[in-house]
């Protein structure tokens, strides 16, 4: 099987499970007891986060951990939009369910929620935040890639925007598609929270963080015995934890060769009749998105799956319940007959050319 459906979830690294074994094994202790069990795994909990945090070069404090991009979202959204003064909220209309089901909550307590939609390339202008960003505002919430279309949004020229109409308003990003994929600089960008996950970059399933600038004030929806400075309470998942803090130190320098192998895909891609590339210039190496005219997406996957190509249709946290891509929608793009291509460091361009012409042998045969 040739696995291109890397935006969903990633292959953990070898290294990765290596190290998760043996912190279960090494560290059995629960971080918060007082006896050596619990003082070797403490110490263990507190390397990871400084290594974590010289990756996102942040500092260790501001790393909250959590169970993966999903918490991190809910806790930066709902936390962040009931602290400040202010009852709107700026969004797009193409984030990731995780930020907008929070949306419709705080729709449903009284907040004014703004979702900003996309140009044809999917991202949203500037101009879009600069009309919606007034006094009023105590939240922005853009993600800094989309998970459909790899689009990068302006995340790091919004804090200008918001320091003249929104001083006291927070900005956070959803990064899970960006940490260790392409540069992000949080703490430069004035990012005041940002959320990424372990299973996106190679490494566990259930572990990721939220960066939660010095300063920042949350009334977190996670409550219990105080754990992560009263953010995320809970036993901390150690294994995770450390997974998580190797994958991100192994995931630097990819960057390259995935645009290398993106680009030779859409060349293959683009090359069949009817095929539309989703998106712009300004994307992802890792992402690609494209619609096959006269021919559905379920069909496609379900050719691609049978030739041994694992590739997918849109957001897997979506689920049948979404009716078709909320993004491509919001794009105009022809979101029934869209399939996505994502890519990892261990992919090869022998496989990126089978993708391909599977891709042309289905749209052959299967086109109507």
């Amino acid at each position: 099987m040739i696995y291109l459906d890397n935006s969903a979830t990633t292959f953990p690294a070898p290294e990765v499970v290596r190290e998760v074994a043996e912190t279960m094994t090494l560290f059995p202790g629960n971080p918060s007891s007082r006896h050596r069990f619990g003082v070797e795994a403490a110490k263990k909990l507190a390397g990871c986060r400084e290594r974590l945090a010289a990756v996102m070069g942040v500092l260790p404090e501001e790393v909250c951990f959590t169970s993966g991009g999903t918490e991190s979202d809910n806790i930066a959204v709902l936390g962040g939009a009931n602290i400040k003064k202010g009852r709107r909220v700026v969004t797009t209309a193409v984030e990731h369910p995780a930020v907008l089901e929070c949306m419709k909550r705080l729709e449903a307590q009284g907040f004014e929620v703004l979702y900003l939609a996309p140009g044809p390339d999917g991202v949203v202008p500037l101009s879009a935040f600069r009309e919606a960003i007034n006094a009023d505002t105590c939240l922005v919430s853009v993600m800094t890639v989309n998970n459909e279309t790899g689009a990068i949004m302006p995340v790091d020229k919004l804090k200008p925007i918001m320091a003249k109409a929104a001083p006291r308003a927070l900005l956070h990003t959803d990064a899970v598609q960006a940490f260790g994929h392409v540069p992000v600089h949080f703490a430069r960008w004035g990012v005041d929270m940002a959320s990424v996950s372990g299973h996106k970059l190679h490494g566990p399933r259930g572990v990721g963080a939220l960066y939660v600038r010095k300063g920042t004030v949350l009334r977190t929806p996670v409550l219990g015995g105080g754990q992560e400075r009263g953010l995320r309470s809970g036993t901390e998942n150690l294994p995770g934890i450390a997974g998580l803090a190797l994958a991100a130190e192994l995931m630097d320098g990819g960057a390259e060769r995935a645009a290398e192998l993106k680009a030779r895909l859409m060349e293959g891609l683009l090359s069949i009749p009817g095929a539309v590339h989703n998106g712009g210039e300004n994307e992802s190496p890792y992402i690609l998105n494209v619609s096959f005219e006269g021919l559905r997406s379920e069909v496609m996957l379900t050719a691609l799956n049978a030739a041994g190509i694992c590739v997918s249709s849109g957001s897997a946290c979506a689920g049948a319940k979404s009716g078709g891509s909320h993004v491509l929608k919001a794009m105009g793009a022809m979101a029934d007959n869209a399939v996505r291509f994502s890519l990892s460091r261990y992919n090869t361009a022998a496989e990126i050319d089978a993708a391909s012409a599977a891709a042309r042998s289905a749209a052959e045969k299967w086109r109507r």
